[in-house]
């Protein structure tokens, strides 16, 4: 079975830091657990300290100087990263028991697979929402762009070029969205959301008053859409993930030419 390092980029998590790190460090699968604070102005960067002296064989700790957002957190610990495959966890959420494990078999079984994104189990989602008749198909909406429950083969993320850090998605957020949607279509996209009887292979979701999906719910179930996500911010954002598909179109021309090696060529002038 293969290893697979993980990710979690932190700011101001110190009340909630310890749960993710403890759903991380008992999966058997675990290479190396990423911890990134993002210049955090509680404890966090402490209680990162703390963790990485109790386990220093499995916690590898980063240290932005300046706040720059969770994309380039996340990107910065996958450059440093060696592993074939790497899984992004948010700092307020926590694997369940098998997440890895069946991570872990998806890609020893199909390593075609770009992609694996897990279950995510809502908790603490207030009851206008969860009662709502087009709430599963929100969910699932969400499931499909939120980075939390993502496991990549690392040479793809990395040719994807990672979570997307334009200003824009500084100012409304959405870079996991951006990515979401290039992955889907460039590579296959390897879902566990439908696995009658699996309970435990997921990520455990916390919501809290500030939950980005709570915006997603709020457009998709009530029509209530944010003044600054216009039209021309979101042709913004569709240029952006077609650049990464664009992208990786580019690099598959290069990879699939079928004569590799060194070619002299003669440049001809009129």
């Amino acid at each position: 079975m293969k290893s697979i390092d993980v990710i979690i980029p932190c700011y101001n998590a110190e009340n909630t830091l310890a749960r993710a790190i403890d759903s991380v460090l008992v999966q058997p699968e675990l290479g190396c657990l990423w911890l990134v604070d993002d210049a955090s102005a509680d404890g966090t960067a402490s209680l990162i300290r703390q963790w990485q002296q109790r386990h220093p064989q499995l916690i590898r700790s980063e240290f932005l100087p300046t706040n720059r957002g969770p994309a380039v957190a996340r990107n910065w610990a996958a450059l440093m990263s060696s592993r074939n495959h790497i899984a992004f966890l948010d700092a307020d959420d926590a694997y369940q028991p098998h997440a890895l494990q069946a991570a872990s078999a998806v890609f020893s079984f199909r390593p075609q697979t770009g992609l694996l994104r897990l279950p995510v189990k809502g908790n603490n989602i207030p009851e206008r929402y969860r009662e709502h008749e087009k709430f599963a198909v929100a969910w699932r909406t969400f499931e499909m762009i939120t980075a939390t429950n993502t496991v990549f083969n690392r040479a793809y993320f990395l040719a994807c070029g990672g979570f997307p850090v334009d200003a824009l998605f500084r100012q409304l957020g959405g870079e996991d969205g951006a990515l979401g949607l290039a992955t889907i279509e460039s590579c296959m996209v390897a879902t566990l959301f439908d696995e009658a009887g699996m309970s435990d292979i997921g990520v455990d979701f916390y919501g809290h008053d500030g939950m980005y999906v709570r915006k997603l719910l709020d457009a998709m179930l009530y029509g209530q859409k944010r003044e600054e996500c216009d039209d021309t911010a979101m042709q913004q954002a569709d240029a952006i993930t077609q650049s990464i598909v664009q992208r990786l179109h580019d690099l598959h021309e290069i990879l699939a030419y079928p004569h590799p090696g060194k070619q002299p060529l003669k440049l001809f002038t009129d």
